[in-house]
């Protein structure tokens, strides 16, 4: 029996039972898209989405002009959809889940139309149906599912359209053999054209088939790749389209009038690359792209580029197969796959313009290529009659191995992404913000250092939120003025930093909170961590004032012992009393806050030394080093700079019940001269101070 013969008697074996096996598939996805589909936090991209859609629809026209780098439409559409389910994680992505399901029901009607076969179509459902960066990008609030869903609608209208007289159900074996016979032998399609009866149908499909198009073009610019591999495949069987080819000219020239408004909108932001791609090395490029056709991008890059590797010959084969098989058919699927992935790669050679992402809408064809490879040498592959058994066996098991393993590698990489952290598509924001939430005070505010959209998504209701700086490349004295604005406006700052690069890099607005307000609290989450100052208002109120001058040209202020919330926790003098109180016991800690104002820079860096000293003069506990944990020495103070200085100092266990006094001084580190405190006459008295306070150990 041949080869062809063989495939047709597989075919109705699997003609049987597809309808119900095409809705178990749907029904797959559609459960593999809605898994824990909030449990991650948005990313940041995702979280823009959300802000860009609520905004006007009016606006949005110009957000496509000025800000982002993306076509209006998705936006547009969302628009609505946020305004019926609001705005919550789950609400938001459901709509790319239901796009994402959607377009396998698509992809499965576009393979029966052009090949009729279910032995292979049904293989590359499931294969799309459970491909993980298809259900990533399904569980992502971006347009990516619907450029997808829409890119397939639009081959199908096409492929409709230049077929007027193909029937949309699959045919039996002897229609299918009648057919082939047909157009190999005959020019039946070169001078068919449709029946008047079926014009208005026919000029329909071409209409549908503009409209989809150019709606596809405005969710993403690169919908220009794949109106490339649809010219390209008609003008490569145009002696079989001959009597549609002035209906396609004219859908041609309908869809290249539409989308100019779209290429002006993407023009401007030629030369640059959207949210901070970098430039990605062309062989670095190839491994990403076979990967992340394969299995996406939640798994370690040896995994990937092994399994390219292995399937990089089932694939070819498949492309073989379909072009040995019919070549109109095998064009079509050869170029859905090959123009729109060398499209992105070509864009991205020596350019900042390849995400993983991009190669989705190539993602159906390359699945039907798979699975077609998969069937054919399944098929192809005969044993001798006489075989042992166990070897029998053995080639049985090493010929469906790529499969089983391409199979293995798309379950562990969406147990990565639902399971493991490390492949989280963003950190966890909710985290930060929750604990903010349970923390926050009346006139508190929310700081950050970079325009991550996903920071403002999560911030609690109610709370302030400021962006320093909001773009890129902002001068350091505006970074600088804009926080010390935002600071003092504010009794507590509840401040994120993310250094990313043009904005605030070298984290000068960390810097100067770390210098000039009061950190009392710091909590580490996974990637970063959630820094809370007292702002310099809320520290004048509460400082302890103890004024004293050094004879380095730096006044003490006054201090104060402060708990993670801001609150002081020495008790106030009372009738017994001049000194303020503060009990505790061994391994207990206290973080000390020394204020200091600077007459200017000083020649040579000093250090400062706190002691606390026992009623015996016995040094219980000290920490030296210079101002601000090291990171801020006196040569770069400013006149008139008011500096607030650290420490944190625990009680060794096993202290002896007893009162402590605070001593602080300055000394310089390569002598270990102490500098003198100089009395109002400018005289040196001492050379250190004991603050006003006791320490109590009980």
């Amino acid at each position: 029996m041949s080869f062809y013969r063989q495939s047709l008697r597989l075919n109705d074996i699997w003609q049987r039972g597809n309808r119900p096996t095409i809705l178990f598939l749907l029904l797959l996805a559609f459960w593999l898209r809605t898994y824990h589909l909030d449990d991650q936090a948005l990313r940041g991209d995702e979280a823009a989405t959300v802000l860009y859609s609520a905004l006007p629809v009016t606006d949005l026209w110009e957000l496509s002009r000025v800000t982002d780098p993306h076509p209006p439409l998705y936006y547009l559409m969302l628009h609505p959809w946020q305004w019926l389910v609001g705005e919550s994680a789950w609400a938001m992505r459901f709509a790319g889940v239901m796009a994402s399901t959607l377009a396998i029901a698509a992809f499965y009607t576009l393979a029966q139309q052009t090949l009729r076969q279910s032995i292979y179509t049904l293989p590359a459902a499931a294969l799309l149906a459970i491909n993980p960066l298809q259900i990533w990008l399904a569980q992502d609030i971006r347009s990516y599912p619907f450029m997808t869903l829409l890119g397939l609608l639009s081959s199908w209208l096409l492929w409709l359209a230049l077929h007027p007289r193909s029937h949309q159900l699959p045919m039996t074996n002897d229609q299918l053999l009648i057919t082939n016979y047909a157009l190999r032998t005959t020019h039946y399609e070169l001078h068919s054209t449709p029946h008047p009866s079926r014009l208005t149908f026919y000029v329909l499909r071409f209409t549908l088939y503009v409209l989809f198009t150019v709606a596809c073009f405005y969710i993403h610019y690169y919908t220009a790749f794949l109106i490339a591999f649809q010219a390209l495949f008609v003008l490569l069987n145009i002696r079989r389209f001959w009597a549609r080819r002035w209906a396609w000219l004219a859908s041609q020239l309908a869809i290249g009038l539409l989308i100019i408004p779209g290429l002006i909108l993407a023009y401007n932001f030629i030369g640059q690359a959207a949210g901070g791609i970098e430039k990605i090395p062309t062989l670095d490029i190839l491994r990403l792209a076979s990967t992340a056709l394969l299995t996406g991008f939640t798994i370690a890059d040896a995994w990937g580029l092994w399994l390219s590797l292995l399937l990089l010959p089932v694939w070819l084969n498949g492309l073989v197969a379909l072009v040995r098989r019919d070549f109109k058919t095998g064009s079509f699927w050869g170029l859905f796959f090959a123009v729109p992935v060398l499209g992105v790669i070509a864009l991205a050679i020596d350019r900042p313009f390849f995400k993983e992402r991009f190669l989705i809408q190539a993602q159906p064809a390359f699945e039907l290529l798979l699975a077609v490879g998969f069937i054919t040498l399944t098929q192809k592959t005969q044993f001798p009659k006489k075989l042992n058994p166990s070897l029998r066996f053995t080639f049985y098991v090493l010929r469906f191995t790529p499969l089983a393993l391409l199979l293995y590698a798309n379950l562990l990489t969406l147990s990565n992404y639902f399971i493991d952290p490390a492949y989280a598509k963003a950190p966890p924001w909710r985290h930060y913000h929750n604990y903010v939430r349970r923390h926050l005070q009346p006139e508190d505010v929310m700081l950050t250092n970079f325009p991550e959209a996903a920071v403002s998504y999560y911030s609690p209701n109610g709370l302030p939120f400021y962006v320093v700086p909001v773009e890129r490349d902002r001068s350091l004295d505006f970074r600088l003025e804009e926080t010390a604005k935002i600071a003092n406006a504010y009794r507590r700052i509840w401040f994120l930093p993310l250094l990313r690069q043009g904005f605030d890099e070298e984290g000068e607005v960390l810097n100067w909170l770390d210098r000039h307000a009061d950190r009392v609290d710091q909590t580490f989450f996974p990637v970063y961590h959630l820094n809370l100052y007292l702002s310099p208002p809320a520290i004048e109120s509460l400082l302890i004032s103890q004024p004293a001058t050094f004879a380095h040209g730096v006044h003490l202020r006054g201090y104060q012992v402060l708990d993670e919330k801001g609150r002081s926790r020495l008790t106030p003098p009372s009738e017994t009393t001049s000194e303020y109180l503060l009990v505790l016991e061994p391994e207990d800690s206290f973080n000390l806050s020394l204020y200091w104002l600077a007459d200017g820079p000083t020649p040579v860096p000093y250090t400062v030394f706190v002691h606390l000293i026992a009623a015996d003069g016995f040094n219980r506990v000290g920490q030296d080093n210079q101002p601000v944990w090291g990171s801020y020495p006196t040569t770069a103070w400013s006149p008139g700079e008011k500096v607030t200085d650290k420490y944190r100092l625990t009680i060794p266990p096993g202290a002896p019940p007893g009162d402590h006094r605070l001593q602080v001084g300055w000394y310089q580190s390569d002598t270990l001269e102490r500098v003198a405190v100089l009395d109002p006459a400018g005289q040196p008295v001492s050379d250190h101070i004991r603050l006003n306070a006791i320490i109590r150990i009980e």
